[in-house]
């Protein structure tokens, strides 16, 4: 089941410019609180690094309703979880906004993360256009280490450098 495998977060996120668009609508709306969804993925393997291509944004509603914490609803979890597996595809990243903090992951975010083999996505609306970047964290003795991974369009990891020449996504 989503959620429970022991695979490692990808290496890099493909999101394309619609679905791209879809999220930071999303999240815009959510605000003065952050806002959360889940992208459900299809990994392949490019060499030694893992891909995460996104298939499908599902935006989840703040049972919080806050500006500094978020927990997606737990019905809309479920209906999401459901249909990645469904599908075939994978829990690639949970995605939240940060109203005016920076797009990395806060002590909270860090503190409550439960799923390693997701990335997190982080918008932040504290500047415009809204900064996105993409985390995987990883245990590093009882605490989260966090590596930012490159976001890129659906052409840039066919046909662009390799990832690990390439940076983050700017929104």
């Amino acid at each position: 089941m989503t959620g429970e495998g022991e695979t490692r977060a990808a290496d890099a996120l493909v999101i394309p410019p619609a679905e791209l668009d879809q999220v930071v609508r999303h999240l815009r709306r959510a605000l003065p609180n952050e806002g959360v969804g889940l992208l459900g993925v299809e990994r392949v393997e490019r060499g030694a690094e893992v891909i995460a291509l996104a298939r499908q944004f599902y935006p989840g509603s703040n049972c919080r309703a806050s500006p500094t914490r978020y927990e997606m609803d737990r019905h809309d979890l479920i209906a999401a979880l459901r249909d990645i597996d469904r599908r075939g595809w994978e829990l690639g990243a949970i995605v939240h906004s940060h109203p005016l903090g920076p797009a990395r992951p806060s002590p909270t975010d860090l503190a409550e993360f439960q799923y390693p083999e997701a990335l997190m996505v982080i918008a932040s609306f504290g500047c415009d256009p809204p900064d996105l970047n993409a985390w995987r964290l990883e245990l590093e003795g009882e605490s989260w280490r966090s590596r930012n991974v490159p976001i890129l369009d659906d052409d840039g990891w066919k046909t662009g450098p390799l990832i690990a020449e390439t940076g983050p996504r700017r929104e």
